[in-house]
């Protein structure tokens, strides 16, 4: 039987998501999605590159940074993103230009996107900055924060989305994987040593493998809360 495996931030963790493949023994007739940030922080940003471009990804806010950052001179770039570009040739910028912002799973009623959906709104009629960074939020405000800046009354997007997709999405690091009736979130923090994450489909199971700290001792995850949802990252 075919699944859909869909896979959180790699930032860099080809070993680790050969890792992960393997735990899952992925066939040529399953169908695997990267939900985006392919690249950064980790040390193999071109293999992971490679290794989406044989199967599906959604675009990440890391991608696009890439992308808007392709002509910037190599002094003004953070040196995380120099080495990042250094791994990678045109092919990948091409292939970072094709990426589409969500991809819809109608037979699971679900839909994959990097980092978030603003409520209410339908999928295609969803800004590229909300499909892309989407995080702490109080509509009908549009305005996204970073929980950390976030204000009091501001809580995770996950908290208002009512469908009708249910939402697979990485881009905020969470303490565990994040699953509610409508969103399930998949960035276990895997280049921060917390474990690379896949959910897979029809199941819904949650699979996780260990991973190697690559971000230079910062292990900043968002502390999901059941009852309260998703409040601030530490």
């Amino acid at each position: 039987m075919s699944r859909t495996i869909v896979i959180g931030d790699l930032h860099g963790c080809f070993d680790e998501a050969l890792a992960l493949l393997d735990r899952l023994a992925v066939t040529s007739s399953d169908r695997v999605i990267f939900a985006g940030d392919l690249v950064d922080r980790g040390p193999k940003p071109r293999e992971c590159v490679e290794l989406a471009m044989k199967h599906e990804c959604v675009l990440g806010n890391h991608e696009e940074k890439h992308l808007q950052q392709r002509k910037r001179a190599a002094e003004k770039l953070s040196p995380d993103h120099l080495e990042t570009r250094k791994a990678l040739g045109d092919e990948h910028y091409a292939y970072f230009a094709k990426l589409p912002l969500f991809i819809r799973l109608p037979e699971f009623g679900a839909a994959v996107v990097h980092a978030g959906c603003f409520p209410d709104v339908p999928l295609e009629r969803q800004s590229a900055h909300h499909l892309l960074h989407l995080q702490h939020i109080n509509p009908p405000a549009t305005k996204s924060y970073w929980p950390s800046k976030a204000p009091a009354d501001h809580r995770f997007w996950t908290n208002f989305w009512r469908g009708p997709e249910r939402i697979i999405f990485g881009h905020s690091v969470l303490d565990r994987p994040l699953v509610t009736e409508w969103a399930v979130g998949v960035d276990t923090g895997a280049v921060f040593g917390h474990g690379l994450t896949a959910l897979v489909l029809p199941e819904w199971t949650l699979v996780t493998v260990p991973s190697r700290d690559f971000s230079g001792g910062r292990k900043t995850v968002a502390k999901y809360d059941v009852q309260a949802g998703v409040r601030a990252f530490s």
